[in-house]
């Protein structure tokens, strides 16, 4: 192989692994996903459905500001320990299903899952909601 095939290689390699470790949005920015239910995780197992309190549409525009891994990951279960917030919503008709706390994730249908790259705002955003409702 000569030296300009193996430098194009390498390139082209270099480039596909660059878009591969690339992160996308977890929905369109035009399209926000429609929010269905949110539930906080307290005592380590504990869901209390927080839909109610929430801007919807504000959440929405968050979550879909929010960046995944573009290469799924394999994950048969998880533990409520580590957990804060769970998120369903549709978007584009797909069922998506977000788990906010130590390790964010999102997928479509389990057990193949994308980690959330930036769910600290997220989470921020919703304890702060929290905490002002719980003021009120």
């Amino acid at each position: 192989m000569t030296a300009k095939r193996r430098c194009i290689l390498s390139v082209l390699c270099a480039a596909g692994l660059g878009l591969a470790l690339w992160p996308v949005r977890v929905a369109p920015p035009d399209e926000p996903p429609a929010i269905g239910r949110v539930q906080r995780v307290t005592d380590g197992a504990v869901r209390e459905d927080i839909t109610a309190q929430l801007d919807r549409e504000r959440l929405a525009a968050q979550l879909a500001a929010c960046k995944r891994s573009r290469l799924p990951f394999y994950q048969t279960g998880y533990t409520l320990d580590t957990v804060r917030y769970e998120i369903d919503a549709l978007c584009d008709e797909r069922p998506l299903h977000l788990v906010l706390g130590e390790g964010s994730f999102v997928y479509e249908s389990a057990p193949w899952n994308y980690r959330l790259r930036d769910a600290q705002p997220l989470i921020a955003a919703l304890d702060a909601a929290m905490a002002t409702k719980e003021k009120d």
